[in-house]
């Protein structure tokens, strides 16, 4: 659904990254026709984006906004869907994906939107803004092997991860480094594992059978060639989401069991960054 816009000056409350690569909140001019932010997730790739950007970024991707009346969950990258890479199925490693489609960021009270995915009814605001992470794993998934399959990281991601494959109708076991998250350990070799979290890669790879596959989801940290080669296992790189798998997560989100976020007031921004940060929510989600 793409929807036109042109600057125009509104104040709007927002998470600005200061000066000194802190966040804090200020007014700020908002772009026109802005829509209303109803809810916003953090994601781990922004809290690994703070003291990085420029100072005036306003962070928050994961958006659920109102548009004319109809809620949608934002599209926050388009492909061309034309080039070589596109058409290979690697969108997000299209020249034109990186064009932020969602100004100023998902962390202010009104924002521009380029293109958004209607909710089913049956989502409320804050489960809404889980449509973009679950596109993203959707896109993983589809690169995932049936059968045995391990997540390493059970964060936020990793436990859709899980949902996804079990909704399949995988055999899934899930670990992590934190024994409070680790769900049920493998009790021999997979045919895949997914990596869900910075540094997995290793623990990933020495789950695998031989001939198996190891999907990465994030920085997964180095990975020994040798062990690849000797024993012939696949590695594949994924990440972001697509308008296409975007459409497919709104309509699939509504069918699986995810953890319940922590909704919080903007203003409460850091104390929902805490929470995360101390690994006490899964999930905080930011409202206006």
């Amino acid at each position: 659904m793409p929807l036109p816009g042109q600057p125009y000056d509104t104040p709007v409350r927002a998470v600005v990254v200061d000066a000194d690569g802190q966040l804090r909140l200020a007014e700020m001019v908002a772009p026109e026709p802005s829509a209303e932010m109803l809810a916003c997730g953090l994601c781990g790739s922004d809290v690994e984006k703070i003291g990085r950007v420029p100072a005036g970024t306003v962070l928050g991707h994961e958006v659920v906004a109102r548009v004319g009346g109809e809620r949608l969950a934002l599209v926050h990258h388009r492909p061309c869907g034309e080039c070589a890479r596109c058409r290979a199925g690697h969108e997000s490693t299209c020249e034109r994906f990186p064009e932020p489609t969602i100004v100023p960021g998902g962390f202010a009270e009104r924002v521009l939107v380029t293109e958004g995915v209607p909710l089913p009814d049956m989502l409320d605001d804050a489960r809404g803004t889980m449509v973009e992470p679950l596109a993203c794993v959707l896109r993983g998934v589809a690169r995932v092997p049936r059968g045995r399959v391990l997540v390493v990281g059970q964060g936020f991601v990793g436990r859709v991860f899980a949902a996804v494959l079990e909704h399949r109708g995988d055999d899934v076991f899930a670990i992590d480094s934190d024994p409070r998250r680790t769900g049920r350990a493998p009790d021999g070799p997979v045919a895949a594992a997914v990596a869900c979290g910075r540094g997995t890669g290793a623990t990933a790879l020495d789950a695998l059978e031989p001939g198996g596959t190891l999907v990465a989801f994030a920085d997964a940290g180095p990975l020994p060639a040798d062990v690849v080669y000797r024993r012939e296992l696949t590695v594949a790189g994924v990440r972001s989401a697509t308008p296409e798998s975007m459409h497919e997560a709104a309509a699939l989100l509504p069918e699986l069991d995810l953890p319940e976020p922590v909704v919080l007031p903007l203003v409460r921004f850091a104390d929902g960054l805490d929470l995360f940060l101390r690994r006490e929510a899964l999930k905080v989600v930011f409202v206006p």
